[in-house]
């Protein structure tokens, strides 16, 4: 498993057009096919050079920032030999030219995994593509960022039958990939100052102050001598500050700091934006379409917190236009992950803007081999002593006590071993926890007998029929070392049991992929009139995944679990006050019977108002 770190959340705005100039080529990749003219060649399995949008392109652990149509050859997904894999133009013709340039965006890392770096280099061939030649090298920056390339062609003037080679070599290992878009060739003919980069991490550490870094490139054939340079957080307070006395010549570049630095004060998705003006100091620019840049800038809370005697990571992240009083979701990585891995691929962070509510990422400790994990009890860790439901449940008195959330609705979810830790949390802190989403997730079998949850917890289950982690029939005479577990149908069934619910509905979702050879259909457990839910999704065909991200691309695991969370009604304590003014009329049990109140027992309460309201009361 590759042990790195993708940033996520970043776009960078820049139209390619280039007035006044004379433009030789000129492509964005937006139809979706290669562009007539151009070819490839490759060793690679998967094809070599593909056209799509990020999603399309991207894979687990070489994710690509949004930039509309693009094309790019990925590694990561397939681990084949891609040596060899050229993206080459349509024969360019330089004979009448003197000054020629290429600018494209560009998304790479410059990675390096077991020994091996990636290499992408830009060379040409006058021979048809027989032989090719290196005329520069692009250095990666793995900071999740699209930046703009600008090479000098010059050297080619003169010549004909030129054919531009984007080379991406693997260098025989288990590497990641190069992404471009918006490629243009021309000749400088006028004043052209681009904003091509900035140099601003997507996500940050709040609080922090930051500096607002960048490049400035001349892509015209006038020296710059000076520009204004503005930035501003979605269009509010903006900072303006010239810079004089310059000499950038043509196709040379110029780092640019802002003398006013940036305070984030807490985390939240911030949009960053750049613009460039008033060049040389007569407020002219031949083409204006490069002078701006948007960037989206995501500010997290990379903490520690001592539980347990025990030094704990965490990330949390508040959207800053979240609602007083929010939900906060904790979502838990696998055996072997980490809390910035699960954050990259479920995208929750995203979901929490789109809804309004706080995320939290825990990090597990590690065990003997130096695996992360959390400790559910596995057969093969009977000597670890850690206790992870502490854990989060001190982590959930922390943010109580700091930012406004609401005590009452604390959910988790969580892949594999993290799923594990929703079933612990269910039966061990149901006080805490209102709902969990295991997703490839189990109970062992030695939780299940023990479990007495003092408050009923809502669950829904997605599973793959073909998991060969976490067997959907279970495990329970232990041949895998785990430690004994029952199937998952058992699994519901034991809660559906427990919490007194019902069958209410069976459906199937749309097959909407075709191609991931999997389905999924829903099984929903619970009682009219009763805030508890047991909700089944299972993935036929599916295996050891977090759908939406791998395998079944139907649904999205991280979307489900928050609109299950979404969807509950509140808890009885909440319900118990619309009653305040009604009359208790009877008390029944499951089966509609009169019955009387017996501590412990589940019972269903109705009102003079018409409602029902069902009650389990332990103490």
């Amino acid at each position: 498993m590759k042990n790195i770190t993708i940033l996520i959340f970043i776009s960078l705005l820049c139209s390619t057009s280039i007035f006044g100039q004379t433009v030789l080529l000129s492509e964005d990749f937006e139809l979706g096919t290669l562009p007539t003219g151009w070819s490839q060649s490759t060793n690679a399995t998967d094809g070599g050079w593909n056209i799509g949008t990020n999603q399309n392109i991207e894979s687990q652990w070489w994710t690509i920032a949004p930039h509309g149509n693009i094309i790019g050859t990925n590694d990561d997904d397939c681990d084949c030999d891609k040596s060899m894999d050229y993206l080459i133009t349509p024969p360019l013709d330089f004979s009448s030219l003197n000054a020629i340039v290429l600018q494209f965006a560009n998304y790479y890392d410059g990675g390096n995994f077991e020994g091996n770096t990636e290499v992408a280099t830009l060379e040409y061939s006058l021979n048809n593509g027989n032989t090719w030649t290196v005329l520069s090298e692009i250095n990666g920056t793995d900071d999740g960022v699209w930046d703009m390339q600008s090479v000098d062609l010059s050297s080619l003037a003169g010549n004909t039958n030129i054919l531009l080679g984007f080379h991406y070599n693997d260098d025989d290992g288990w590497m990641f990939g190069w992404a471009i878009d918006d490629l243009i060739i021309f000749e400088p003919q006028v004043i052209d100052a681009a904003l091509t980069s900035l140099s601003v991490n997507s996500n940050q550490n709040a609080p922090i102050t930051i500096p607002i870094t960048g490049t400035i490139s001349n892509l015209g054939a006038e020296i710059i001598t000076s520009f204004d340079l503005t930035w501003s957080l979605g269009g509010a307070i903006s900072y303006t500050q010239n810079f004089s006395g310059l000499s950038i010549s043509s196709l040379d570049t110029y780092n640019f700091t802002h003398q006013n630095t940036w305070t984030i004060s807490q985390s939240g998705l911030f949009s960053l934006d750049v613009t460039l003006d008033n060049v040389n100091d007569n407020g002219f620019d031949d083409n204006t379409s490069n002078d701006f840049l948007t960037q989206n800038v995501q500010a997290l809370e990379y903490g520690t917190i001592i539980d347990g005697g025990i030094e704990r990571e965490y990330i949390y992240y508040h959207p800053a236009n979240t609602p007083q009083n929010c939900a906060l979701v904790f979502v838990c990585h696998g055996y072997g992950g980490s809390a910035q891995n699960i954050m990259n691929y479920s995208e929750f962070n995203q979901l929490a803007d789109e809804y309004g509510f706080a995320v939290c990422y825990p990090q597990g400790t590690e065990d003997g081999e130096g695996n992360p994990f959390f400790n559910v009890g596995y057969d093969f860790q009977n000597n670890q002593t850690v206790d992870d439901v502490a854990y989060l449940q001190t982590l959930n008195t922390y943010f109580q006590n700091i930012y406004s959330l609401d005590a009452n609705k604390v959910f988790c979810t969580g892949m594999s071993n993290g799923g594990d830790l929703c079933y612990m949390l269910a039966c061990q802190a149901s006080e805490t926890f209102r709902a969990i989403a295991p997703i490839s997730g189990m109970i062992m079998q030695d939780i299940m007998d023990d479990c007495n949850p003092t408050n009923e917890v809502s669950i829904l289950e997605i599973h793959g029929t073909n998991d060969d982690v976490t067997y959907y029939n279970g495990d329970p005479n232990n041949n895998d070392g785990w430690g004994a577990y029952p199937s998952i149908p058992i699994t519901m069934a034991f809660f559906n049991n427990l919490f007194g619910l019902q069958l209410q509905s069976t459906d199937n979702f749309p097959n909407t992929n075709t191609n991931d050879g999997s389905t999924v259909t829903s099984e929903k457990y619970g009682l009219n009139n009763s805030c508890t839910e047991v909700w089944l999704y299972t993935v036929n065909g599916g295996e050891h995944d977090w759908p939406g991200d791998n395998g079944n691309m139907d649904i999205s695991a991280s979307r489900e679990a928050w609109l299950f969370f979404d969807q509950l009604c509140e808890n009885s304590a909440v319900i118990h006050e619309i009653h305040k003014d009604s009359q208790l009329l009877r008390i029944t049990d499951l089966l509609g019977r009169e019955a009387e109140f017996k501590k412990g027992a589940v019972l269903m309460y109705q009102y003079s108002d018409g409602s029902v309201e069902k009650k389990v009361v332990l103490e």
